[in-house]
């Protein structure tokens, strides 16, 4: 018996430190340059590795809910996705002495604010299926406190 498409297949990507606090990650025919892994600053050249995380995130899930109402025939106005999260102890990331534990990602919170016509009922079917369908999401609940809402406008 053949396999689907896409059983078994696995994704690889190099990153070559670059120098400083940059990194480019080389993923296929693209490209992507990664700033520090997490940073409290208000700008930067470019994204950390956390926002890179939650922006990976936050494009599976807006993409796979388009991709799930366009299979039940629902036609998209606006779909906008705002996530935060939020380091257990960012103070051990920062090397602040005598703090303990560590600074991995705590909880992930968020809203998906669609506007679209279909009833709310269809649209929060559509977003079950993008939650149980989301590779990363399926992850990352695993590990963390992982909430994000969907808000019909």
């Amino acid at each position: 018996m053949d396999k689907p498409p896409g059983a078994g297949y696995t994704w690889s990507m190099r990153v070559r430190w670059t120098g400083g606090q940059e990194a480019t990650a080389y993923a296929r025919n693209n490209t992507f340059t990664v700033g520090p892994p997490a940073s409290f600053k208000a700008t930067d050249p470019h994204p950390s590795a956390v926002e890179y995380l939650l922006g990976a995130l936050g494009g599976d899930l807006t993409n796979g809910f388009q991709r799930n109402a366009e299979q039940r025939g629902v036609q998209l106005d606006a779909l906008e996705l705002a996530l935060s999260g939020r380091l257990e102890n960012p103070l051990v990331y920062l090397g602040v002495i005598g703090e303990t534990g560590d600074p991995h990602l705590a909880e992930i919170g968020g809203t998906l604010y669609v506007s679209a016509d279909a009833p709310p009922d269809v649209l929060q079917a559509v977003w079950q299926t993008t939650l149980e369908r989301s590779p990363l999401a399926n992850t990352l609940k695993r590990c963390i406190t992982l909430s994000v809402e969907l808000y019909v406008m």
